[in-house]
């Protein structure tokens, strides 16, 4: 084999590898697309103050619905930040 055949094979490789990262990065997308519309619904929780707010009132609220109503919202909000940063890495 000649070194312009191996320059050659050399190339097609870096050109496969580079076709299979995109390949890949455009299946990632095409998976996370339906959690990214979930993720847009659930936009008023990405607010920081949000989740504090939510528990100071649940603990004026008296234990009715309203009360377990905002408490489970903070945890939602907080399951929703832990699976977003688990997500974006």
């Amino acid at each position: 084999m000649s070194p312009q055949d191996r320059e050659l094979k050399k190339q097609l490789l870096v050109m496969k590898g580079e076709a299979l990262r995109v390949k890949l990065r455009l299946e990632k997308q095409r998976l996370l697309l339906p959690l990214q519309w979930a993720g847009d619904g659930f936009s008023v929780w990405r607010s920081p103050g949000l989740a504090a707010a939510l528990e100071a009132l649940s603990r004026f609220v008296p234990d009715g619905k309203l009360g377990r109503w905002l408490k489970d919202g903070a945890r939602l909000w907080a399951v929703w930040r832990l699976l977003r940063r688990a997500l974006s890495r």
